[in-house]
């Protein structure tokens, strides 16, 4: 035999069907892209929408289900800050209104 040493196992890798460490179980809501981009349009465009967006994420978020919900809380922060410069800029029209 020679004095070489043995070389480290290779790394080990989760069976095959389950996710990585860190990562949910069941994979990204169904719901979160549609959120998500109905959170932006919201933005950008249509800031009522975002009630809908708000009422949506409040109801994934209090029953996730094991899902990635990572998404749904990114459109609800969007939804919340869409609709506070929605206010804002309604506030500011309705103020130079009255002059």
């Amino acid at each position: 035999m020679s004095d070489a040493p043995t070389p480290p196992p290779p790394p080990s890798f989760p069976p095959a069907g389950q996710p990585p460490m860190g990562m949910p179980a069941g994979g990204e809501h169904p719901k979160a892209q549609t959120l998500f981009i109905a959170s932006i349009v919201g933005l950008l465009c249509c800031a009522p929408v975002n009630i809908w967006v708000l009422l949506q994420a409040n109801g994934i978020l209090a029953a996730p289900g094991g899902l990635d919900v990572s998404k749904v809380k990114t459109a609800k922060t969007i939804a919340i800050v869409s609709l506070a410069l929605w206010a804002v800029g309604l506030v500011v029209r309705l103020g130079f209104m009255r002059n």
